[in-house]
């Protein structure tokens, strides 16, 4: 059993589980038979009383139900430990040592293998040698356990590692107790109404049903691995904000439909979803689901989960203490003992659901995870959610009007959204904290005609029914852009066109999933999927994009282009990453405990962080030690809010916050308060410095920011277009610049000031063409197939006799898009690169007329640690190098001629002291915010203070010796500030008074020395900020 364990070596579980599930069947069954045999004797009994042997028989069957629950216990018990003496097979270790081998494969070791499980996915060796380590980690061998309880079925031939196993990770036990707990329960249960029964059979027709239009979270899903894989939503068809143009669809799932959150460990996120595809109704009107809607029903012989977002997810009828995996939904539902229903994913988080009963649908009773933290919620008698707690006691207050929820608010005190309906029930606005308008809405029929967002962007669409289901045809919003929509369901093609007439194209698989992606601008991009996965992206150009993926959803693994290869590897059933193996062969690494809470992450330098709890339940880390020992200490409030940080050296910092979370004041280390006023909406209004000085925000009825006071009351303002983006800024002193736009966002034209502009023209998709400057220069940018920046043209101002100066840049790139080539008139630059994409070379080639000018070919190279730092940097004139401490803190530099400076830190990286060679050069003091207050060079002494906003108010620069003679006079100089910030004045022993002045901008306007002769200067400017001779100068328009 001390076979060395090496990478492709097997693991494997034992048949306890089976044999447990067996035992308790069987077990059940004798218990059932004596619970039916017993009965009967104990009604003989009561019937035969009176003729005076009732008594034995009661007493008789009270015995054969004793014996028959042993004898079930024992049979249960047998059949375990049977299935515990066998091992299968369930998956092999996937990573080792990186330079410690063992026949030729990496050898095992705890902590850093992975492993991959069949039944438990992703999971680490938990144990090996307590005598022999790898990498600083125990030696695995044949026998010792994964964190899944899983054992090493094979091992090296003649390769023995000995020693007790020593556990370095925790292991679920492979029987898990709540099913021991389940058993013997189940017997009890068996035994008193006469048997247990068996799994129920599959769900029918309703998973198809359901199946044919993708519900939210497979759309949520598809945006997802679109973004993963670098390629934009609208290549996986979803546009026009949002339709999904393989069905048709509008839905609504994004921020605009998170209506509040409420900071606690377990945050509320009150969110609306709407999909013309959903059948369900709710208390905002058909087709609407607010996440807490969520309730499990019977339907024929199996279960319908409605999810969060109001998809519908058929699962069958499991057994008490069992779970069942719905592999395309990624979401287990588990049965449990007291007859409750939960469903949860990787991410940790369940939804709780009470027991069946009837045809009555099961209603969501708590979200938790797996600390313990949960929300609670409270239901009326008509299935209609009345309260909800969450784990920091907010208590959330639901209202109706009949059937329709009116609102919701916080302690029954306070409104945190509100909603509005039409005549027919239907929901048509959406107010927040406040009394800001987050949406509205229009209906036609029953589907949703427009809808307005919170900067007031007006969408429309129009409907019409297609191979039977009402399908988005047209889109148009307010700021100009429109778009129609075409379907060929016969030939699997989807068609948009433009108000410009540019098209894009779909083609689309047997199983609705976008195949071939046509942008606007005629480039192709094609999709590959396994296992209902997109694995494979054919970017424009050829290039391909690769990722595997689990059957839980999550990737193991993703390749680009040009062939770099990164691996994930999961931290059991979560969404925890606990290694990453990069392209390089180098990896970093995390450790959870069994509630999913990270212990510690090592850098792939080895450096390692580690995380303190101060209980099982805690789900926020009391301390954090950094690589070099540093620890910082935290604490949080009810509402999982940081209220104190105190740092490595021992400084504090405070925070407090209102009933919403939100932060009103901090205080640091030296006592300065910085105190902060918010608006009914939840907005920021107000910042209250600690010298008292005020800065003030102002927002209109749509949450923009329109204007921003200073401390002396004067204002900067903006107004918006309806995309939310700026068209227009007034300045403190009373100046417009203004934008305009294109109908898809495209910034066109931006006014100077003087009445110049720059322009801007982009092509089909975006990509900006070309940039006109006002001073007549114009840069052409040229794009290749690949969607990279391939050439740049810089044209200057044309000259007096019609000649124009211009600069060409042409690049190049590798499969994935990094540099690896410039050339330009005079030179030609290659960037050579490693593994992970880092450079090692640059080598610079002058061209013929390069070499004309004196230009010489040069080539530097690049050396990198495993963290990715630069070690050292050599050219023809020479080497320089670098050394860094565990926090990436500059250490050391060694010049070409090995003259050495070296950096002292102290806590997280304050530079302490600085040493040229063995000599001290400079020692530094700081205070509690480890700002600069004396610093020493040899005997003299320089000395710095701040005010509370910490500027720097006092430098004082004096000798450190016993005697002070006339000549070594104190050195010193004061500075003062105007309420707006800007240095006022300088009282300087040597220079005397110095004074500056500012108009209300912030632009210099005069400077003026006493001790100079008086010496005076006055500054004046344009309307674009260019210096002017005097205040009567035509404007420069023409200057940027």
């Amino acid at each position: 059993m001390f076979e060395a364990a090496r990478v492709g070596d097997d693991i494997g579980h034992s048949g306890a589980l089976a044999g447990m599930i067996a035992g308790t069947i069987v077990g059940g069954l004798i218990a059932a038979a004596g619970g039916i045999l017993a009965g009967a004797m104990f009604i003989a009994g009561l019937g035969a009383s009176c003729l005076g042997v009732g008594v034995l028989l009661v007493g008789a069957s009270l015995a054969v139900g004793y014996y028959t629950g042993e004898l079930a216990t024992a049979a249960r018990d047998s059949i375990a430990d049977a299935g515990a003496s066998s091992m299968t097979k369930k998956g092999v270790i996937t990573s080792g040592s990186p330079n410690v081998f063992i026949n030729g494969k990496p050898a095992a070791l705890a902590t850093d293998s992975t492993v991959d499980c069949s039944d438990d996915g992703s999971q680490q060796m938990a144990e090996g040698s307590k005598r022999v380590s790898i990498n600083s980690q125990p030696a695995s061998r044949i026998g010792d356990r994964t964190t899944c309880d899983a054992k090493v079925m094979t091992g090296s031939n003649n390769v023995i590692i000995g020693g007790d196993p020593q556990q370095t990770l925790p292991i679920q036990s492979e029987v898990p107790e709540w099913l021991y707990k389940v058993s013997d329960l189940t017997l009890l249960f068996a035994g008193l109404i006469g048997g247990w029964g068996g799994a129920a059979g599959k769900v029918g027709a309703l998973s198809k049903l359901l199946g044919k239009i993708p519900g939210i979270n497979k759309l949520a899903r598809i945006a997802c691995r679109a973004g993963t894989l670098m390629t934009g939503v609208a290549a996986a068809g979803i546009i026009a904000r949002p339709v999904d143009i393989v069905s048709g669809q509008k839905f609504l799932s994004g921020d605009d439909e998170l209506d509040f959150v409420l900071p606690s460990r377990l945050p509320v996120r009150w969110q609306r979803y709407w999909r013309s595809g959903n059948p369900g109704d709710s208390v905002l009107g058909r087709g609407w689901s607010l996440f807490w809607e969520s309730r499990l029903e019977a339907y024929q012989d199996g279960l319908v989960w409605r999810a969060p977002s109001g998809d519908y997810v058929a699962f069958p009828k499991v057994p008490k203490g069992l779970r069942s995996y719905c592999e395309s939904e990624k979401n287990w539902l588990e049965h449990h003992q007291d007859d409750s229903w939960s469903v949860y994913d990787v991410s940790g988080e369940r939804w709780h659901y009470a027991p069946l009963k009837d045809d009555a649908p099961s209603l969501l009773q708590r979200i938790s995870e797996p600390c313990g933290n949960d929300i609670l919620f409270e239901w009326n008698a008509d299935n209609t959610l009345h309260a909800l707690t969450d784990s920091a006691g907010q208590r959330v207050v639901c209202r109706y009007d009949r059937d329709r929820l009116l609102g919701a608010w916080l302690d029954d005190e306070i409104c945190l959204v509100s909603y509005d309906y039409d005549e027919q029930r239907q929901l048509v606005c959406v107010t927040g904290r406040g009394g800001s308008v987050r949406r509205r809405f229009r209906w036609q029929d029953g589907l949703m005609s427009a809808h307005e967002d919170a900067n007031g962007l007006l969408s429309e669409y129009r409907w019409r029914e297609i191979d039977g289901l009402p399908r988005v045809v047209a889109f148009r919003h307010s700021g100009g852009e429109q778009l129609t929509f075409e379907y060929d369901f016969d030939n699997g093609t989807r068609r948009a066109t433009r108000d410009d007439g540019a098209q894009a194209h779909w083609l689309v698989d047997d199983d609705d999933n976008v195949a071939r992606f046509t942008d606007y601008d005629g480039r192709q991009t094609t999709f590959v999927y396994r296992d209902g996965e997109l694995c494979d992206v054919i970017l424009p150009g050829g290039a391909m994009r690769r990722s595997t993926w689990d059957k839980y959803g999550r990737m193991t693994s993703e390749t680009d282009p040009a062939g770099r290869r990164t691996e994930y590897h999961w931290h059991r059933l979560t969404d925890r990453i606990t290694r990453t193996v990069y392209p390089d062969g180098t990896s970093s690494q995390a450790i959870y405990d069994l509630r999913g809470r990270l212990l510690s992450e090592t850098d792939p330098a080895g450096s390692t962080t580690a995380y303190r709890y101060p209980d099982d339940e805690e789900n926020l880390p009391e301390s954090i030690t950094d690589a070099i020992g540093g620890v910082v200490r935290l604490v949080w409030n009810h509402q999982g809010l940081l209220t104190q940080r105190t740092d490595c050296s021992g400084s504090v910092t405070r925070f407090t916050y209102d009933r919403f979370g939100q932060l009103i004041a901090s205080e640091d280390a030296e006592g300065n308060i910085t105190r902060r006023e918010w608006s009914r909406a939840g907005l920021l209004s107000a910042v209250i410095h600690p010298d008292g000085s005020r800065e003030s925000l102002v927002w209109n009825e749509r949450g923009q920011l329109t204007g921003w006071r200073d401390p002396l009351e004067s204002e900067v303002s903006w107004a918006y277009n309806a995309l939310g983006l700026p068209v227009s800024l007034t300045d403190r002193i009373g100046r417009v610049r203004q934008w305009s736009y294109d109908p898809r966002g495209n910034l066109l034209r931006l006014d100077n000031g003087n009445g110049a502009e720059y322009r801007f023209t982009y092509d089909a998709v975006g990509r900006p063409l070309s940039e006109t400057r006002p001073d007549e220069t114009v840069r052409h940018l040229e794009w290749d197939a690949r969607g990279f920046l391939c050439a740049l043209e810089e044209n200057g101002r044309p000259a007096a006799d019609g000649g124009i100066a211009r600069r060409v840049q042409q690049f190049s790139y590798d499969d994935s898009g990094l540099l690896i080539g410039r050339t330009q008139r005079h030179a030609e630059y290659r960037y050579f690169r490693d593994l992970s994409g880092q450079i090692t070379r640059i080598r610079r080639t002058p061209t013929a007329e390069g070499v004309a000018l004196g230009i010489e070919s040069d080539e530097i190279d690049y050396r990198h640690d495993a963290a990715g730092r630069v070690l050292s940097e050599s050219g023809i004139n020479g080497e320089v190098g670098y050394e860094w401490d565990a926090l990436s803190n500059l250490t050391g530099l060694t010049l070409p001629g090995e003259q050495k400076l070296a950096w002292l830190h102290y806590g997280s990286g304050h530079v302490s002291a600085i040493r040229f060679g063995q000599q001290l050069v400079t020692e530094f003091t700081r205070d509690r915010l480890h700002r600069e207050v004396r610093r020493t060079q040899g005997a003299r002494e320089q000395l710095r203070q701040y005010d509370s906003l910490g500027r720097r108010t006092l430098q004082r620069s004096e000798l450190s010796t016993d005697v002070t003679l006339p000549e070594q006079a104190l050195l010193e100089r004061l500075y003062r500030y105007t309420a707006r910030g800007e240095l006022s004045g300088v009282s300087d022993t040597l220079r005397g008074e110095v004074d500056y002045g500012y108009d209300a901008e912030g632009r210099l306007l005069k400077h003026y020395e006493a001790r100079q002769g008086h010496s005076r200067a006055q500054f004046s400017y344009d309307a674009a900020d260019n210096l002017a001779a005097n205040d009567d100068a035509v404007p420069v328009t023409d200057n940027r």
